[in-house]
């Protein structure tokens, strides 16, 4: 009883509630959901259950609201979703109730719900609205904002207008634009561009500057990404007759692969084992800013394409390279290395703040498991409520780090000359060939492969296994 006088608005003694009326405020679904021990993480629920804790009269839980909105399209229909919501709105009160019981049940229960219930659905539609723009989603944005428009008791409701607005917005197909924070150093470093900016050549670029673009290029990806495109794995379906990524997150894959292909042919490109070296040394530099940017797709991609066969085959050339060097990369190689489940990469990016860009595969590798690994409905036929708030956990991980920009400048010179590349990038896996071209096999060679600390770990196979299982 205490418990719940904390939770409700506050009101002055003309308006208390008498203590043997407080059974008014109790939850009409509370037996159709289930708790952890401490009545605080819910576990699972029927779908009346969790659309009543969603809009609940007496508390918010702001954890779970986002949880459940972000992972509706799990367990039900946007069309269904609204139309729970606004029977929820038109909740009537029990009708065994005194007049005096009614209208404190009104007066305490009711304008909360309704408030809150508005609440949900400016939320809904403004942040986590994940319906494509096709003529069903058009219709049903229409049906809503009917709904809305006629219902005097709706339009009484504060925000009531604001949801309208967002309404006609989606209709148009308009973007709610995200607000973008600031970056915590929003000092712009001067980049460094080579002399000859008509003829570039990757050697003449500076490894910071080279590191700094391909942050751009790579937050652009991730911030695309949107929440619907990793429910259900969704980034393992291509549209039909296209051949163009589907999703925002099978851009990314297509992305990191293409660069990961493109440092192979980098190194593979050159003649000479003196620019073999040289082209080493500059990527494996790039990749340490890459670290200190906190950008690890780029650089998982890069030690990546340096880890595939035909290149770290070539035991002369890695001969050449600067001691320095080397360590450095076993270094980066040890931060990204898929050994007890991405250990230091994991808590290496805890500490990492914003800006940033993650490496997408862990979170793909983690959604698969949760799919494949945990039941969407319990024994009992509830929703798995406790499954929704682990991919939650992994959506907004992925969301926190698409709201802080980078403090970097594009070049676009260079931006052009490195998609223009990428784009063009071959499978390095096709081009032994040309390994065996630059550097004969030899007849140890498959004892050097196994023992050498130049080989690719299992931080690129996971890489690699993941982007082939997307993109099917």
């Amino acid at each position: 009883m205490d418990e719940a006088r904390r939770d409700l608005p506050m009101r002055s003694k003309t308006q208390s509630i008498p203590s043997e009326t407080h059974w008014l405020l109790k939850l009409d679904r509370e037996d159709e959901v289930v708790y952890e021990s401490d009545r605080r993480l819910l576990k699972s629920g029927s779908f009346d259950g969790l659309v009543e804790q969603l809009t609940r009269h007496d508390r918010l839980d702001l954890s779970f609201n986002e949880a459940f909105l972000i992972t509706y399209p799990t367990f039900v229909s946007a069309s269904d979703l609204f139309e729970a919501l606004l029977q929820r709105f038109y909740v009537d009160p029990p009708e065994q109730l005194t007049q005096t019981e009614r209208q404190l049940w009104i007066q305490h229960k009711q304008k909360a719900i309704r408030l809150r219930v508005v609440n949900i659905l400016k939320t809904w539609l403004e942040q986590f609205w994940m319906e494509l723009h096709e003529d069903t989603t058009i219709d049903l944005l229409r049906h809503i904002y009917a709904q809305i428009k006629n219902s005097p008791a709706i339009m009484n409701t504060p925000t009531a207008s604001q949801v309208l607005s967002v309404i006609d917005q989606r209709i148009q197909g308009k973007e709610i634009a995200k607000r973008l924070a600031t970056p915590p150093n929003s000092s712009i470093p001067k980049p460094i561009t080579p002399k000859n900016m008509k003829k570039l050549k990757v050697l003449d670029i500076d490894p910071t500057e080279l590191a700094r673009q391909l942050t751009i290029i790579e937050f652009n990806h991730h911030a695309r990404i949107k929440p619907r495109e990793c429910l259900s794995q969704k980034w393992k379906k291509r549209r039909s007759n296209s051949v163009e990524p589907s999703t925002g997150v099978n851009a990314m894959i297509l992305h990191s692969n293409r660069l990961a292909n493109f440092v192979g042919e980098l190194v593979l490109a050159q003649d000479e084992f003196k620019k073999r070296v040289a082209m080493i040394k500059l990527l494996v530099q790039a990749a340490d800013v890459c670290r200190s940017l906190n950008n690890y797709a780029s650089l998982m991609s890069i030690i990546s394409g340096l880890g595939q066969s035909p290149v770290f085959r070539l035991r002369q050339t890695w001969g050449l390279v600067n001691p320095r060097i080397r360590d450095l990369l076993e270094q980066l190689r040890d931060l990204m290395s898929s050994e007890k489940n991405w250990v230091k990469y994991r808590d290496a990016l805890r500490q990492s703040n914003p800006p940033c860009v993650p490496f997408l595969g862990i979170y793909l590798t983690d959604l698969t498991f949760i799919d494949d690994g945990i039941p969407d409905l319990t024994t009992s036929g509830m929703i798995n409520f406790a499954k929704r708030l682990k991919v939650a956990d992994v959506l907004q991980d992925i969301q926190q780090y698409q709201s802080i920009p980078y403090s970097l400048q594009a070049v676009p010179e260079i931006q052009d000359f490195l998609i223009r590349n990428l784009r063009a990038a071959k499978d390095v896996s096709d081009m032994y060939d040309r390994s065996l071209q630059l550097e004969p096999r030899m007849s140890n060679e498959e004892i050097f492969v196994r023992c050498s600390g130049y080989t690719a770990t299992g931080s690129h196979m996971s890489s690699v296994i993941i982007a082939s299982m997307a993109m099917r």
